[in-house]
């Protein structure tokens, strides 16, 4: 069983996907906020049935589905309404773009602990801010901007590579 605090730590930690998944089941971003704030609650008062913090993802878009087909159900009266069957739809696609998101997630952090030292330091010193300038990056790096620019490509190409194979042995 989840205890209040870590089930705002795991709210807070995923809102910004919550609220993504909301706007993908209705009309507009002001029925998804309120779809998330209602569904929030209702979470909050089911707490007990959700056993784990790995579970609190699918656990949340059921309280999101729901809501949001009850909020579908009181704008009948508006023109744009999504029907049920396209709310479902879009349930369910973005569930498995989710799943797909989480792997390449974890593709990356497996890849990148593939690299080899110096392919690493220079794609994490480029995205440590992701406003650094190249020529900047050079400079503090005492290397030639054209061969800096070389070794980040070299470097994404090869994340790719792992990436794409990583994806299809996952099965996607």
């Amino acid at each position: 069983m989840i205890k209040e605090e870590a089930f705002i730590r795991l709210f807070v930690r995923h809102e910004a996907e919550l609220r993504g998944f909301a706007i993908s089941l209705v009309p507009s971003v002001d029925d998804a906020k309120d779809v998330v704030q209602d569904a929030c609650i209702a979470m909050w008062r089911r707490i007990d049935s959700l056993d784990s913090e790995e579970g609190f993802v699918p656990w949340a878009y059921t309280f999101l589905r729901l809501t949001a087909l009850n909020r579908l159900r009181t704008l009948r009266r508006s023109k744009l309404v999504f029907s049920e069957e396209l709310v479902e739809l879009n349930a369910e696609e973005a569930g498995q773009e989710t799943e797909r998101m989480r792997a390449e997630r974890q593709a990356l952090r497996e890849c990148m602990e593939r690299l080899p030292p110096q392919q690493l330091k220079v794609v994490r010193d480029y995205y440590r801010t992701g406003k650094i300038r190249m020529e900047d990056l050079a400079r503090e790096m005492q290397r030639p901007v054209a061969g800096l620019y070389k070794a980040l490509e070299r470097a994404r190409a090869a994340l790719r590579g792992c990436i794409d194979q990583r994806m299809a042995d996952m099965g996607f």
